[in-house]
């Protein structure tokens, strides 16, 4: 392949504009594709290339309509994008509101997303989840197929980690990042802010103590600058092969603090508790509705173990399942926390779930309280 086919290749590939005029005189090809970051190809024509053999090659960045759809999004506090052949749908204050566009903007919309997923591993795959960025927005990319028809699901991150106050977390979750060892426990629906929840531990973490911080995620949403702790963010599949790969390894990174972005599988959740025994502070989100759920699910998942129970009451500090409504046009974060107190590890250890309630109802001293609405 020559070199200006090689070029080319590099720039379909990754997603350039490009209008190749003539080459010895003759037109040969023609083309229009969304542009991610133009330098790196230029970065690639002044180094492994010699200009003059490309000079036919021009390249330009083309304004497309999901530049609009993402500004927008952003602009007004929309948090999810869905994006599929019917039309494309906007979720604000957890409602979804169908965007009137016409047939050729979505058919636009759907080729700049095909080009940023990299069509030919999508269509092997059938789905897909990674990070993307577009005009410095980051986003969380989930590209799926439906009826041989490609789908995306598109979440706008907030990059900046955000602080306890910020989010308006009870006193009770700054008391839990203190703690040395054991597990933390963020839970709730997707969508309810557990990975902000789990940001503003870490970053006060981050900044009060000197220690090692290590994150496994998939993918990174929040990125955490290192303050007083140091900060060793892993993303699943980029840095590491799955959460049971880079768990195994961890405990070589002479880590203080691990966060795992989610629990799903039962050995991850053994990992887990091993870690938190082990003498680290581990925080992780998993789903459950309320707090005592949360439990039920950790032993169901570990019910071939006959010690789970023993080790869950041993290392658990406390389990925060977080849901959001609607208040004045803007979402809030509503709390249940159960803090495991010796009566609640003696509970937990019996398999006596049923009554975690009634110990989060006489624990308002220790920092437990309900969900306040319903």
């Amino acid at each position: 392949m020559n070199t200006l086919m090689q070029t080319l290749q590099y720039a379909i590939t990754h997603g350039y504009d490009y209008h190749l005029i003539k080459e010895n005189d003759n037109i040969i090809e023609k083309n229009n594709l969304y542009v991610p970051n133009i330098s790196q190809l230029k970065n690639l024509a002044d180094g492994e290339y010699n200009l003059a053999q490309i000079a036919t090659l021009a390249l330009e960045k083309k304004h497309t309509e999901l530049d609009e759809i993402i500004q927008h999004a952003v602009s007004q506090k929309i948090t999810d994008i869905h994006i599929n052949q019917s039309g494309i749908y906007f979720r604000k204050n957890k409602s979804l509101q169908r965007q009137e566009l016409d047939c050729n903007t979505i058919s636009e919309i759907l080729s700049a997303m095909l080009i940023l997923t990299h069509k030919d591993s999508l269509l092997c795959k059938q789905e897909i989840s990674t990070t993307i960025t577009i005009l410095d927005i980051k986003c969380r990319l989930s590209a799926f197929s439906m009826d041989s028809k490609l789908c995306f699901a598109i979440r706008i991150l907030n990059t900046t980690a955000p602080s306890l106050q910020s989010i308006n977390a009870p006193q009770i979750l700054q008391n839990l990042a203190q703690s040395d060892n054991g597990l933390i426990i963020i839970c709730g629906a997707t969508g309810s802010g557990k990975s902000t929840t789990l940001a503003a531990m870490i970053d006060f973490i981050n900044k009060t103590y000197s220690k090692h911080i290590l994150t496994i995620e998939d993918p990174i949403e929040y990125e955490h600058k290192a303050q007083k702790s140091i900060i060793t963010q892993r993303q699943i599949q980029r840095d590491s092969k799955s959460f049971e790969s880079a768990l195994i390894s961890s405990l070589r990174q002479d880590p203080d603090v691990i966060l795992i972005g989610e629990i799903l599988e039962s050995n991850v959740l053994r990992l887990a508790l091993n870690h938190a025994l082990s003498g680290h502070l581990v925080l992780t989100s998993f789903h459950a509705n309320s707090c005592s759920h949360a439990l039920s699910r950790m032993i169901g998942m570990l019910v071939d173990d006959p010690f789970a129970k023993q080790n869950i009451s041993d290392c658990i500090r406390g389990i925060i399942c977080q849901k959001l409504y609607v208040e004045n046009g803007n979402l809030k974060t509503d709390f249940e926390i159960l803090v495991a107190t010796p009566a609640v590890k003696t509970l937990i250890n019996e398999n006596k779930i049923n009554q975690i309630n009634a110990q989060i109802s006489m624990g308002r001293e220790y920092g437990m309280q309900h969900f306040a609405t319903h």
